[in-house]
């Protein structure tokens, strides 16, 4: 162990707001300014629904995080439920590795649509683009939780600016939005059902982000409080801009342009005017990035945690002494991530985040299932939603994943 690193806990610093901001800018980045297009390309004119079914899914489990999150507020959250609730240092290991594969999958998603987005204004060989920006996000995130997520905040806001600004330039017909209502949320006559869960299950990938509350816990100063509100708060910001903007781009572009396309937002706000162009990449560009850098973060945390359990090498529980985050655990993560977008493709990246993190959130549902049938005591949890719902979550993510399995 050098001077600058010690075994110091992690600094309480974090407000709600900020891991509000953090909630949303996690989900916004890779959920719409990215694969929009990729979940069309399943579902069609129905890609609003395949939002609205993935949604529904996440919003249950966000559910059980929310009860979970102020109940244990340490970093490495879902190592820390699993092994509560059943008591295994095993599964607890296997989720929380989980979780961390996750993470690298999604940044690496992420980051490779920051390519897409840079390539409106300058073309550069992605693995330079990706190895640079990932080096500037490690450092960032090495510096400070807190300066990390005043960063991520200021950007959520732009963000969300962002996805305002394509639906104002856009516009919604609301003629043809009524017109064409059942063929975005119902589907018209001998439509593919299973192509619409094909969709939800990619647009599943677009709502992971909540979670990663659960493993900044320990960092924020009142988590009893703030962790329920900024869980749900942030999901429920994401899924209502996200059915908005999916109806936009569906009423907006043909089908072919939507899933071909790498930068969905540009190709919206192109349809009324060019100038339009360069002003959403831009924001794009900063939108994506942002995921990754939250990525970053989460990943490290969880790694930190695993150390502290004993499920990894004890030296990514070191923390560096002046700035008080994980170091080494974090430039591992910044490695991993950067290894994956350059070799491998986003929807494949995408997929396997989803059969990952929907088989942790059967787990993290069962966990509190289960704390919740040992609070009650007795058979009176059957009346309990924090019982009932959260066995209708890890249900409703098995079911899903068989789904996807055998489809």
């Amino acid at each position: 162990m050098t001077k600058k690193e010690n075994t110091t806990g992690l600094k309480k610093q974090l407000s709600t707001l900020q891991i509000l901001l953090y909630g949303v800018g996690t989900m916004l980045g890779a959920g719409i300014y990215v694969l929009v297009g990729k979940v069309a390309g399943y579902a069609g004119t129905l890609a609003p629904l395949s939002f609205l079914i993935a949604g529904i899914l996440a919003g249950l489990t966000a559910y059980s995080y929310s009860l979970l999150s102020p109940r244990f507020p340490k970093s490495g959250g879902e190592i820390i439920y699993v092994e509560s609730a059943f008591n295994s240092k095993v599964l607890a290991s296997i989720v929380g590795w989980s979780v961390i594969f996750t993470g690298f999958i999604s940044a690496a998603a992420i980051i490779k649509g920051f390519v897409g987005y840079l390539d409106v204004f300058i073309v550069l060989p992605d693995a330079l683009v990706i190895i640079v920006s990932m080096a500037i996000l490690c450092m960032l995130a090495i510096w400070g939780i807190a300066e990390s997520l005043n960063v991520i905040g200021f950007i959520t806001l732009i963000e969300i600016g962002g996805l305002l600004f394509v639906i104002f330039v856009a516009g919604i017909d609301f003629e043809k939005f009524t017109s064409q209502f059942s063929q975005m949320f119902i589907g018209a006559p001998g439509y593919d059902i299973f192509a619409v869960f094909q969709g939800a299950f990619l647009a599943f990938y677009a709502f992971i982000g909540f979670e990663d509350l659960a493993n900044i816990a320990e960092e924020v100063k009142n988590p009893k409080k703030s962790m329920p509100i900024a869980i749900m708060g942030s999901f429920f910001i994401a899924l209502l801009l996200y059915i908005v903007v999916a109806v936009v781009a569906v009423l907006s572009l043909p089908l072919e342009l939507l899933f071909s396309t790498d930068a969905p937002m540009a190709e919206i706000v192109a349809t009324k005017g060019q100038h339009y162009i360069y002003i959403i990449s831009l924001i794009s560009l900063v939108a994506v990035i942002n995921g990754v850098l939250a990525q970053v973060i989460m990943g490290s945390r969880v790694l930190y945690g695993l150390a502290a359990q004993n499920s990894a090498p004890s030296i990514f529980h070191q923390v560096h002494q002046r700035f008080q985050t994980p170091l080494l655990a974090t430039v591992v993560i910044s490695v991993g991530i950067a290894f994956l977008a350059i070799f491998i493709p986003i929807v494949k990246l995408a997929n396997s985040a989803s059969y990952v993190i929907i088989s942790v959130f059967v787990f993290v549902n069962l966990s509190q299932v289960k704390l919740a049938f040992i609070d009650s005591g007795n058979l009176k949890c059957w009346t309990d939603k924090k019982f009932v719902l959260p066995l209708i979550a890890a249900i409703l993510c098995i079911i899903f994943l068989v789904y996807k399995i055998i489809a």
